[in-house]
């Protein structure tokens, strides 16, 4: 995977810039990550329980709960990388519903010709995260297909930040018709090892 870097520290907003490439992470990289609420552990990169599909979830964990809490989604949007030409947006109401249940993202069916996507994230926090990271996991009729890796690194306190991930297409593709309305991507939100919560989208391909 990819790896990242934080520009601008001494003021926000941040932005951090990554780059990936479509595929599960290798056999044997599994990710070490906790979850705080439970004491258990957390590895990335393992096979999927039959009909998973991801889930909606927040830590019971106060002081990982305080940080979700001043957490704010303010847009995310996908461009094709080659003219910067923004294909998807988030909508509005993602903001207040991001934690609270399955979201909904009606994409384009051109973007599945773009070779490499650009996504950016908007995104304020009230707290102070010292290494922020998430884990992407893609599920297609019941099975996880793909993990993505994706690490900001350190979040002041009162900060909006701007996180900019580069995704290379992978040399086939499903077709949009077969994936539309079947594809869950569940976030995983970290802070170092500590899972803080999970938000799940289901993709439409229009």
């Amino acid at each position: 995977v990819g790896g990242s870097r934080v520009l601008g520290r001494r003021s926000p907003p941040l932005q951090a810039l990554s780059r990936h490439r479509f595929g599960l992470n290798p056999a044997g990289q599994a990710l070490e990550l906790e979850d705080a609420s439970s004491g258990g552990s957390l590895a990335g990169g393992g096979a999927m329980a039959e009909g998973e599909r991801g889930e909606v979830y927040i830590s019971s964990d106060p002081q990982d709960a305080s940080i979700i809490k001043g957490f704010k989604l303010n847009y995310m949007n996908m461009r094709d990388a080659s003219t910067g030409q923004v294909m998807w947006e988030s909508p509005a109401d993602w903001t207040s519903k991001f934690f609270v249940e399955e979201l909904e993202a009606h994409v384009p069916k051109a973007l599945l010709n773009c070779k490499e996507v650009s996504r950016e994230v908007n995104f304020s926090s009230v707290e102070k995260m010292d290494e922020f990271k998430l884990l992407q996991k893609v599920f297609f009729q019941g099975k996880c297909l793909e993990e993505w890796f994706f690490k900001f690194g350190f979040v002041m306190p009162d900060s909006t930040n701007q996180w900019q991930s580069t995704i290379e297409a992978a040399a086939e593709m499903i077709p949009a018709e077969i994936l539309s309305g079947n594809v869950t991507i569940e976030t995983n939100f970290f802070d170092g090892r500590r899972l803080l919560a999970k938000s799940l989208v289901r993709v439409f391909y229009d």
